[in-house]
């Protein structure tokens, strides 16, 4: 079975033979798509400078690449308030974009058994702050006069994101969607369940709803202390959720394991170096003990691993445990 056959057979139900690790799956952010320059998050088979992203996003925002934050950062918002959203932003026309050049220009890189995944820049309440400001987006999303203005807005950015999401899946073979949208700060959720369940959770459920029906799995990437918002999550129907180590993951897949997939982050609290492969793969032994009877993915940066080379090791002892223990080994 390929990565990316176990990874579909995982989330849809099928006979997978191990829990899926950080190695199953590959990015694709090609540069013709200019949200991923302006996010400075361009992934594709000819290599990108990064570090020059930044300049006009979707819908007429500016980002500036944030060395620290090593990313880009919105400019100013655009609208003085969310009324405006008909008048001033521009929606893009993927139309126009030559989807069967990118295909062609990437075509080695997409030939592969692992599966591919892309990013939807942003989701709602990020996005929201991009075209206001933090302060403003927070104060509008719970205004009852501004409350159908956002609810079009969202319907309008869900129909976009859903038309994008597709096109991945239809030119690039695409298997796994992230969409991006954090949801809280270190300490609380930047809303109540209740507002999140009204104002966002049925924009989020259309979308992974119609990107099931491509045969997309979705993730959620959302930092943040948000542990009140997780049933509204599971709610939607998505497949994961990357959470940060703030989160007690343990206690929610104690909670709600039996309903969902967590994605579980293993990186080690201090990197690894090349010298210390057997450290590190000790380290994904005892994670996976840990973790062998839940119902979750595994998560790694190479970065937190402390190179490429521990990266690989740790998921490939977590790959091969996993295999182990679904053939009771």
């Amino acid at each position: 079975m390929t990565p990316r056959e176990n990874l579909h057979a995982f989330f849809e139900g099928g006979n997978w033979e191990w829990k899926p690790v950080g190695t199953d799956k590959k990015s694709f952010q090609p540069k013709e798509i200019c949200e991923y320059v302006a996010r400075a998050f361009v992934k594709e088979q000819e290599p990108f400078d990064n570090t020059k992203g930044g300049g006009m996003g979707w819908f007429g925002i500016e980002w500036e690449y944030e060395p620290g934050a090593g990313g880009s950062i919105s400019l100013r918002p655009i609208l003085d308030d969310v009324s405006e959203w008909k008048d001033k932003m521009v929606f893009p026309n993927l139309d126009e974009i030559d989807w069967e050049d990118i295909a062609k220009r990437n075509a080695d890189y997409l030939n592969t058994d692992l599966g591919i995944e892309f990013t939807v820049f942003t989701g709602y309440f990020e996005r929201l702050i991009s075209l206001l400001s933090f302060e403003e987006a927070a104060m509008e999303l719970i205004m009852e006069d501004y409350e159908e203005d956002i609810q079009e807005l969202f319907t309008a950015l869900t129909d976009f994101y859903i038309d994008f999401a597709q096109r991945f899946r239809k030119w690039f073979g695409a298997d796994w969607c992230i969409i991006h949208d954090d949801w809280g700060t270190q300490r609380s959720a930047f809303f109540s369940p209740a507002v999140h369940k009204k104002m966002i959770v049925p924009h989020l459920t259309r979308f992974v709803e119609e990107c099931h029906k491509v045969g997309l799995l979705v993730e959620m990437h959302s930092c943040g202390f948000i542990e009140e918002l997780i049933p509204n999550l599971i709610s939607t129907g998505i497949d994961s959720w990357a959470g940060q180590g703030i989160v007690d993951k343990r206690k929610l897949i104690n909670l709600y394991g039996d309903q969902f997939k967590f994605e579980v982050i293993t990186n080690p609290a201090k990197p690894f170096t090349e010298d210390q492969i057997e450290e590190a793969e000790q380290f994904a032994h005892d994670i996976f003990d840990e973790f062998k009877d839940k119902n979750i993915m595994f998560w790694t940066s190479p970065k937190r691993c402390g190179n490429m080379k521990v990266y690989q090791a740790i998921c490939k002892v977590l790959k091969e445990e996993g295999i182990k223990y679904r053939k009771g080994a």
